[in-house]
């Protein structure tokens, strides 16, 4: 039984190299690991060496896939804000019309669809930033379709970011195919956990544990990219960082957090990007070549 159980834990963890790589060495791994011993436990070294050399080839393979840095970068960090306007909106009972056009965008970011993306992006921005376009009157347009509108320019920033973003991908593909990827739908956890920590009855959104667990999910992702940055040495990870991080960051610079905890936030955040943007165009050391004897 612990033999099984031993290979299924290792397929499990193969799954962190991408598709191709397990297709092609996978069984070669697999049998090494298992050595002929199948009756072992999983060992945590092996299981955590599987995990990092699984996430590096995924790192390497997205730095070499077809098309620009930039337009899979961007791409990347307008699906993180769409994400987060989403589990916003679940935490805030938004109108059902509101959930289902930031659900959509989310899709279309996710699977690559930049013209699709588009007008969602677009409709997005002018929803929130209607009374600010419009005149307060406009607060007052059915609640059914219509999101938050908000009243100042820093509070618009991601949602502007979003539309520039969605114009600058749907430009891209004039004249010339953009090849923008299909990205996994392990994304949908984050909503999905913005439903669990919305509905749950012992947990309320924006207490103690939303917080938590936003933070925590940001650091996450934001460590993965210096990582992959790290490896890969492409600056797709920065700008995507930067979509994300630059629009909330202007909150702050224009109202100081009132307490030590917000401070040290957005500080962190800040590193992570900064960390992520100076790996990003570090160069990397020339292999030394050897002299002829």
């Amino acid at each position: 039984m612990s033999g099984v159980f031993t290979e299924r834990w290792y397929r499990l963890f193969l799954r962190a190299f991408p598709p191709g790589h397990r297709l092609e060495y996978g069984d070669e791994i697999l049998g090494t690991l298992l050595n002929d011993t199948p009756r072992r436990l999983p060992s945590p070294r092996e299981t955590a060496g599987l995990l990092t050399a699984g996430l590096a080839a995924r790192a390497r393979a997205a730095a070499g896939e077809a098309g620009p840095w930039w337009a899979d970068g961007a791409q990347l960090g307008l699906l993180t804000l769409a994400l987060a306007n989403l589990a916003y909106g679940i935490a805030d009972h938004a109108s059902p019309g509101w959930l289902i056009a930031s659900a959509a965008l989310v899709v279309a970011l996710l699977r690559g669809w930049a013209l699709l993306a588009l007008p969602l992006a677009l409709a997005v921005a002018f929803s929130t930033g209607r009374a600010m376009l419009v005149g307060a009157q406009a607060t007052a347009w059915p609640p059914q379709l219509f999101g938050p509108a908000y009243h100042n320019w820093v509070s618009l920033a991601p949602y502007g970011m979003l539309a520039i973003g969605a114009v600058t991908l749907a430009a891209g593909r004039v004249g010339r195919p953009l090849h923008l990827r299909a990205r996994p739908w392990g994304w949908l956890v984050i909503p999905a956990a913005a439903l669990a920590l919305t509905y749950m009855p012992w947990t309320w959104e924006y207490g103690e544990t939303w917080q938590l667990v936003r933070a925590g999910t940001e650091s996450v992702l934001l460590l993965s990219g210096v990582l992959a940055t790290a490896i890969a040495r492409s600056p797709r990870w920065a700008l995507a960082a930067a979509i994300y991080v630059v629009p909330g960051v202007t909150s702050p610079l224009t109202n100081p957090p009132s307490n030590p905890q917000d401070l040290g936030y957005w500080l962190t955040l800040t590193a992570l990007l900064l960390a992520m943007a100076a790996t990003a165009w570090r160069p990397q050391p020339i292999p030394e070549t050897r002299q002829p004897q």
